[in-house]
């Protein structure tokens, strides 16, 4: 019961990021900040389609392996736009084929609409890319001084908000797949884990959205 409300919770919570950038749709004017409200809008249009199709009883895993193939794809375009960095820019592009074609070795997921498999490969190196990929970031903005107060800036949101999302969820991923004893009851406990950061992440990114301005990023 507990597990079903969290999921359906965690699911719509999406909404409220989406509400402030309709309200606020007029600050999306750098690149960045139109990525960010992309990667909103993305993930709630993964959270209709899933929730519709639950409801009718029709195959949907392989939705989620999309998304989260395209969501990396979005992450690494953020940070290889907003870090000046000639070598992060290459490590970005990298980063970006690695996943695909690891993503890939488990087609059978990507194209199979009846599939009940999450890929077996993307979900974890997408993880820790994003998660490298992010703490690299944070470091070159507290490095940098050049943002004076961080809880305004909203690249600091979405940068925060995803890396509780992504740490929270790859590892206990990760100990699910490899335990011997993966029962029901562990998996249960994943979802609501995964549910419970779900929710932060959607709160992190009403922040985020929220101190957008005009504003040049560094």
């Amino acid at each position: 019961m507990i597990a079903s409300f969290l999921a359906y919770f965690a699911d719509l919570s999406i909404i409220m990021p989406t509400v402030f950038g309709i309200v606020r749709r007029s600050y999306f004017q750098t690149n960045i900040y139109k990525l960010i409200g992309f990667y909103v809008f993305l993930t709630l249009l993964r959270n209709i389609a899933t929730l519709i199709m639950n409801q009718m009883g029709v195959y949907n895993i392989y939705i989620y392996n999309w998304h989260n193939l395209l969501e990396f794809i979005l992450i690494a375009i953020i940070y290889k736009l907003v870090i000046k960095n000639s070598n992060f820019k290459f490590l970005a592009v990298g980063g970006i084929l690695v996943v695909i074609c690891t993503a890939f070795l488990d087609y059978n997921t990507l194209i199979n609409i009846r599939t009940r498999d999450f890929n077996q490969f993307s979900y974890n190196v997408s993880g820790f890319i994003a998660i490298v990929f992010i703490l690299f970031y944070l470091y070159q903005l507290l490095k940098s001084l050049n943002v004076p107060n961080l809880t305004s800036y909203p690249l600091f949101w979405f940068s925060a908000g995803a890396l509780f999302y992504y740490a929270g969820t790859i590892f206990s991923y990760i100990f699910i797949e490899i335990t011997f004893n993966s029962t029901i009851e562990l998996r249960q406990q994943y979802w609501m884990i995964d549910a419970i950061l779900s929710i932060v992440f959607s709160i992190f990114l009403c922040f985020s959205i929220w101190y957008m301005k005009p504003a040049k990023t560094i």
